[in-house]
């Protein structure tokens, strides 16, 4: 059979292919092949939903078949051009309903597509036209299941392609009395396309006529998206006083009140539903997230992150881990180099290309040496850098490991560091470019999921990325990455190298692993980005295995507590870095904790008096 997209698929094609699949539909139609004639003309509708002529071949089809529709059957695994083909051909024959239907699905599952092409807004016959066809009840559930699917607010290009759906919305509700049940759900579907007066007019008229809560759900989320919070909580708590025992609405309400600076207010509705439901999907990790943005314990995340383990269908956990982690050093973001050799090279990229850069003779002097990945970023941009003499070395002497291990990055040659790992192969290149696209994941949870994707590297490949330049993902953001940070990716690289650690042998019991002799020897080795690199590993394979948490509390604590010795002699860029490592770690001691916040308060008080 022809090959078919399935209905989760992205978006399609170009013109060309859909016209292609038309092609292949007529010799099959010539040959009087209907099975695969219409796999082509399904094909042909998901490259292209604006294509008349597979609507005329559809037609064809439907003249010549017994029974059309079952060239088109809804059971088993659907395809979203099978689903848009029955669409139209349940459509011209005066099924209206079920073409609606199955129409709205396929807008919901690829809302990039002009779908109401085929029939619902084709030339000359308006959406109002079917609109007065369709049973309204059957439809506005239909509508509603389209906006569930749709993000909160459209862009503008795809609420152009949605329109005929909003218009037929718009014909129901302008039709229906002023206590219809209807018109709530029809709300839904205009507030993301912005319409928001109507969305409220819709709302206020059915909870005017009808009341009950249902219509004052819905005018809540229609009076929040609009901007309008006082309104929405005051609609809300009209619902809630009319069902006392939704714990969902409690929620609503609880994160409309932490939007507006009343996180403890939030966390108050949100522990009345608990009360009500203490495993409520949705209200317990909502106020793991709230307990955790009043008094910034990590302790609250990693109870959300146990709990998420049990209960892995609740994917709300995920969104409040990242809610909670985004952009928070090393919880969700690998922190940026603070080097002099970074500002450096960072001026250069302002100005120059890297090419233009690999091209230059320079002469520098620094005032200490600095962190080995960070030189060896430095000498990969710029080759022809010399130094003016060897940078000063200040104790405690940055070149010596705090304990000898098998596993090395760096050997010092005087003050130059030499990568001590084979270069990695061009496979472990590929793999780390491949899982970096997409930019470090939003909370550790997932940064162990996504490192998966480099389990099957060997050690020495994931040593040889972390000492050797491996260019950047080919994306768009690490391209303007590479201009605002140009050390950012090699920081990166080794942060989801030492991820990558995580999943070598994973199978070996934690304590004589592989993987932790590692990622041990890289915390204890010469001071560099890479100790808190592993250092970071190890406080994610805390957050996803209770059983390792005690022996990663002493692991961090002492490496930690090394770095702030060190940090009362001389400049150490990593220490606030591992201070915030400190915080995230599950069960650390409070006075290590104590150091950690002193530490990142002091960092933060320079970096506010530090000029520009």
């Amino acid at each position: 059979m022809a090959e078919q997209r399935e209905l989760s698929d992205g978006v399609g094609e170009a013109r060309a292919e859909a016209e292609g699949e038309l092609a292949l539909a007529r010799l099959a139609l010539d040959g009087g092949d209907l099975e695969h004639a219409a796999a082509h003309l399904g094909n042909a509708v998901a490259s292209d939903p604006s294509l008349a002529e597979a609507y005329a071949g559809l037609a064809e089809l439907a003249g010549r078949a017994a029974d059309v529709g079952a060239l088109f059957p809804m059971t088993g695994r659907l395809y979203v051009g099978a689903v848009a083909a029955r669409s139209y051909v349940m459509f011209a024959a005066g099924q209206v309903d079920e073409a609606f239907h199955l129409l709205c699905r396929v807008a919901a599952a690829q809302p990039v597509k002009a779908w109401a092409a085929g029939w619902l807004a084709a030339p000359g016959s308006p959406p109002s036209a079917v609109a007065s066809r369709l049973e309204p009840g059957q439809a506005a559930r239909s509508l509603g299941q389209l906006a569930l699917a749709l993000p909160a607010r459209l862009e503008p290009e795809l609420a152009g392609l949605l329109g005929p759906f909003l218009a037929v919305a718009r014909y129901l509700a302008a039709g229906q009395p002023e206590g219809s049940g209807l018109l709530p759900s029809l709300s839904g579907l205009a507030r993301r396309f912005g319409a928001y007066d109507e969305a409220i007019d819709w709302c206020r008229r059915a909870e005017g006529a009808a009341g009950g809560p249902a219509a004052a759900v819905m005018l809540g989320y229609a009076l929040r998206d609009a901007g309008q919070p006082d309104e929405a909580h005051a609609a809300w708590l009209r619902a809630l006083g009319a069902d006392p025992a939704n714990v969902d609405l409690r929620v609503d309400i609880a994160e409309l009140l932490a939007a507006q600076g009343r996180t403890a207010d939030g966390l108050a509705r949100l522990e009345e539903g608990l009360a009500r439901e203490p495993g409520h999907p949705k209200a317990f990790p909502a106020a793991c997230e709230m307990r955790f943005q009043l008094d910034q314990d990590v302790a609250h995340l990693i109870r959300l992150a146990d709990w998420w383990r049990d209960h892995p269908e609740h994917g709300y956990a995920g969104q409040m881990l990242a809610k909670a982690c985004g952009g928070r050093p090393w919880l969700g973001l690998v922190p940026f180099p603070t080097e002099a050799v970074a500002n450096l090279l960072l001026n250069l990229a302002r100005e120059k290309e890297p090419a233009e850069m690999r091209e230059m003779e320079m002469l520098l002097t620094l005032s200490a040496v600095e962190v080995p990945s960070a030189m060896s970023a430095l000498r990969s941009a710029l080759p022809g850098l010399r130094f003016t003499e060897d940078p000063p070395v200040r104790a405690p002497d940055i070149r010596v490991p705090l304990a000898e291990g098998r596993y090395r990055l760096w050997a010092y040659a005087g003050t130059e560091a030499l990568p001590v790992p084979p270069a990695p192969s061009a496979a472990a290149s590929s793999a780390l470019r491949s899982a970096a696209a997409r930019r470090y994941p939003p909370h550790p949870v997932a940064a162990y999921d996504a490192a998966v994707a480099l389990s099957g590297l060997s050690v020495d490949d994931l040593l040889g990325l972390m000492s050797h330049p491996v260019p950047p993902p080919d994306v768009p953001w690490w391209q303007r990455a590479g201009k605002v940070a140009p050390m950012y990716w090699p920081r990166s690289a080794q942060a989801w190298a030492c991820l990558g650690l995580l999943h070598y042998r994973p199978d070996e019991l934690w304590a004589s692993s592989a993987r932790r002799a590692v990622l041990v020897d890289l915390l204890r080795g010469v001071e560099d980005w890479a100790a808190d690199a592993a250092m970071n590993a190890l406080v994610v394979a805390a957050w996803t295995d209770p059983a390792v948490r005690d022996d990663v509390v002493a692991l961090v604590a002492k490496r930690f507590l090394d770095g702030a010795a060190a940090c009362r002699e001389r400049v150490v860029t990593t220490i606030g870095p591992m201070a915030h490592l400190v915080l995230g770690t599950p069960g650390m001691d409070a006075d290590v904790r104590d150091v950690a916040q002193l530490i990142i308060k002091r960092e933060e008080a320079a970096g506010s008096e530090a000029p520009g």
